[in-house]
């Protein structure tokens, strides 16, 4: 049962650290992202590319960045993993991000290990 239980906090846990992001707006036209599943059904591939970009900042951090383009031609662009964002959704975000690896931490990894997977995940 325990283990049960903490499978479904590492699920909701990532699911929050997936949705902290939205919901998303285009600044052309208010179509709204209401989450990442819309986000890329509701949106089309940015210049016929994958839209996905890997980033290095100069501290070392390594996230995704993926833009897509709204149905009205703006572009859209999402991080994944860029724990910079100092508004209280950032915060949100490193909170779970820090309670999965706290959850894979306790279920065996390392936390260097957790932290990459996490982040390989995302």
């Amino acid at each position: 049962m325990a283990l049960a239980k903490n499978k479904h906090s590492l699920y909701e846990n990532l699911k929050a650290l997936e949705d902290a992001s939205f919901p998303k707006a285009c600044d052309k036209c208010g179509a709204v992202f209401n989450n990442e599943q819309e986000y890329v059904t509701k949106s089309r591939p940015y210049q016929e590319s994958t839209g996905f970009t890997e980033v290095l900042t100069k501290s070392g951090e390594c996230y995704v960045k993926l833009i897509r383009e709204c149905l009205c031609g703006q572009p859209i662009l999402d991080h994944f993993s860029d724990r910079r964002d100092n508004s209280e959704q950032g915060e949100m975000r490193r909170k779970a991000f820090e309670k999965v690896i706290e959850d894979l931490v306790n279920r065996g990894f390392k936390k260097e290990v957790a932290r990459e997977e996490l982040l390989n995940h995302m």
